[in-house]
């Protein structure tokens, strides 16, 4: 199940260490009538989300600090599911990176209209 192809109802993931952010992204997300959605704001229960049997998520915003080993391996892991992820404040030269989309930080109901056509939503 979870490297099925993400469809209309799979669940939206916000992953943050910031519950203010998160709240901001879920709101835009449910202006836009998009309602299946789960926040995390702690890294290290982010874990389930890559077991085989969770669903797999339509779209993840990520913006765990990517200093941390521990969100730097759950996002490489992610993206190797072929996940759909953008990169919040993701100002990254890394090359394993750099081709994610990135929402940078203060965002306005603009930027996440453009990123979200940007992936596709």
């Amino acid at each position: 199940m979870g490297t099925e192809p993400s469809g209309a109802n799979a669940p939206i993931l916000i992953l943050t260490e910031n519950t203010f952010e998160a709240v901001d992204i879920s709101d835009y997300l449910m202006r836009r009538g998009l309602d299946d959605i789960i926040s995390e704001t702690k890294i290290e229960l982010c874990e389930a989300f890559l077991d085989d049997r969770a669903p797999t998520p339509r779209l993840v915003f990520f913006a765990f600090p990517l200093r941390d080993p521990a969100a730097r391996n759950w996002l490489l892991a992610a993206r190797d599911k072929g996940w759909r992820i953008i990169l919040v404040n993701g100002k990254t030269t890394d090359p394993d990176l750099r081709n994610l989309p990135m929402l940078t930080r203060p965002f306005a109901t603009a930027h996440l209209d453009a990123i979200m056509g940007q992936v596709g939503e």
